[in-house]
């Protein structure tokens, strides 16, 4: 299939040292979709000195040698404990300010979240704000929201008691959760993190995270890190972990520092596995984020402008774009955001990539990479078929439904209703998808034996185009094998592959003989130029080829487990 948008949000893959002055913590990426850590523990041995048979005056040097060393040493340990007391006074005098702190910043005064922060666009409120109206979404002023591709919320312990059976009915796909705020203390857990943690993963909504910081000092920094990492045990956010830099003590810190502060946090989350980001207003991103450091692509941005677009010149992955959302299960107003996909010269074009499916939650990569999901959505049934295309010509491929002969088509990659249904062909029928006339929408095509009946719109009725090709007993694959935007019939045979460039009978237009018999094999344009190519998978390694010949994979991929439903497309 072929798709021509190159969009597609960075994934993050570090595997990074930290190194502290008495041990070294090693992290792995397991081969999953969650990044595990491994910490090496010091081995000390205890060395005993013979003093056998030895000479007087070497003795009588030794035991001198050994009283000055006692001497010394006693003189250092006692600088060390001085020093270790000092830095546990001043660890616990910043840890008794921190819980002396509450939130000031753009959005917060004395720990209450401000009703109308003064960075508002004013403008007339449409009936349709924030909604989703025919696939697409409408800003307050009722206009379409160029690259908007999910809503979601972020909350906190400010929003009380939430019921997330609710919000998950009333179009939100995806949440941001405060774990916390400022240093390591059980004092500063958000109070209803696991609540709303554990109701997210009860319910499927993919979430991210996010904590409020305080940090003035590296070793602040440090703390905040490991505040996460605490509360992160056992838990898997689809989206990544986000340090929110808008507190007035940040302020006044030069550029360099904040940055300092950013990298600190972001390298330590990182190296445990997990995707980061930083989260501001337009303001600090524009005026105070401005060190080199965040310009670093792994890290996602989260730029918060209440206004009816987005003005930040970056890329960014999450608009908050407004604190005044009104959604069912809630009792007060909450921030929605908004996932936006990534402008092409921000140097994330990818082709097709992977997608893995258990039971009814799809976890989509937007790179052909190991390491987390980038997006997580739970749709349909676990027993139901899925089938993938670019539905609405969008240039993003998205799930459909089967269910008997009828089919379920969404076009956003998110739970809720089916935005189109139709019935076509019988429920015995085997079913093919592609764009059998170019014109950038994938549809239908219902296979009986040896004959292929093709539907070139969403519709009931006959087919606009029957083909004969191969024998009944053949296993078929569709794809532009030629990169003239048409989908046609590729027959395979064993290891042996029969390419048709145009929908018709006769003879193959090109053979390859391609890995082994028992090989899975899913199609895709894998380095989008195109042209549709072959990917052998074997367990969960997935050999690439870019190219319609024999021969050694130009890349292979490791993700998710062997177990899992795989499915190819352009999800971004």
């Amino acid at each position: 299939m072929r798709r021509n948008i190159k969009k597609v949000m960075a994934e993050i893959l570090p595997i990074c040292l930290i190194v502290a002055s008495t041990s070294v913590n090693s992290f792995v990426y397991a081969k999953d979709e969650t990044g595990q850590t491994s910490q090496q523990e010091e081995a000390s041995e205890d060395f005993v000195k013979s003093e056998n048979n030895e000479e007087t005056e070497n003795s009588e040097i030794e035991n001198r040698s050994i009283e000055d060393t006692d001497a010394a040493s006693t003189e250092s340990e006692s600088k060390d404990i001085e020093k270790a007391s000092s830095e546990d006074t001043e660890s616990q005098e910043e840890n008794e300010v921190q819980q002396e702190l509450k939130e000031n910043s753009w959005r917060y005064q004395e720990g209450e979240l401000i009703k109308d922060p003064k960075i508002r666009a004013k403008s007339a409120i449409s009936a349709n704000a924030w909604q989703k109206v025919d696939g697409v979404y409408l800003n307050s002023a009722g206009e379409a929201i160029a690259g908007a591709i999910s809503k979601g919320i972020d909350i906190s312990e400010h929003q009380g008691t939430i019921n997330w059976s609710e919000v998950q009915t009333d179009g939100i796909d995806f949440a941001i959760i405060r774990c916390g705020f400022g240093d390591d203390d059980s004092s500063q857990d958000d109070k209803y993190w696991k609540y709303n943690v554990s109701e997210c993963e009860r319910l499927g909504i993919p979430y991210g995270v996010y904590l409020y910081s305080y940090a003035t000092t590296i070793t602040q920094a440090k703390s905040e890190a490991a505040h996460v990492l605490r509360l992160l045990k056992g838990h898997s956010p689809a989206y990544p972990v986000y340090f929110d830099m808008e507190d007035e003590r940040i302020e006044p810190l030069n550029a360099a520092m904040k940055g300092q502060l950013a990298k600190t946090f972001c390298d330590t989350v990182s190296a445990a596995g997990y995707r980061v980001g930083i989260y501001a207003n337009l303001n600090w991103w524009n005026n105070y984020l401005t060190d080199p450091v965040f310009n670093n692509s792994s890290w996602s941005k989260w730029v918060a402008q209440y206004n009816t677009i987005c003005n930040y010149d970056g890329y960014y992955d999450f608009w908050q774009c407004t604190n005044e959302g009104n959604i069912a299960g809630i009792n007060e107003n909450v921030d929605l955001n908004f996932l936006m996909k990534r402008d092409t010269d921000s140097g994330y074009s990818e082709g097709t990539t992977l997608a893995v499916r258990r039971g009814n939650v799809y976890y989509f990569k937007y790179s052909l990479s190991n390491g987390a999901a980038d997006v997580v959505v739970p749709y349909g049934y676990s027993s139901d078929e899925v089938l993938v295309g670019d539905w609405d010509g969008d240039g993003v491929d998205t799930l459909c439904v089967r269910r008997g002969n009828k089919y379920y088509f969404k076009n956003s990659l998110s739970g809720g209703a089916a935005d189109k249904t139709v019935i076509y062909g019988k429920p015995g029928d085997k079913v093919f998808v592609g764009d059998w006339d170019g014109d950038g929408i994938d549809t239908l095509c219902v296979q009986r034996g040896s004959t292929y009946y093709i539907k070139n719109s969403f519709t009931a009725g006959e087919a606009d185009l029957v083909v004969v090709y191969g024998k009944s007993g053949d296993s078929v694959l569709i794809g532009d094998w030629n990169g003239d935007g048409v989908d046609t019939i590729c027959v395979r045979r064993d290891n042996t592959y029969y390419f048709k460039n145009n929908l018709s009978n006769g003879t193959a237009d090109n053979v390859i003989v391609y890995g082994q018999s028992s090989d899975a094999v899913l199609v895709g344009d894998w380095d989008d130029d195109g042209i549709d190519t072959l990917c052998v998978r074997r367990r969960n390694v997935y050999h690439i080829k870019n190219c319609i010949q024999s021969g050694a994979a130009d890349k292979v991929v490791v993700y998710g487990k062997s177990s899992d439903v795989t499915y190819a497309g352009k999800w971004k």
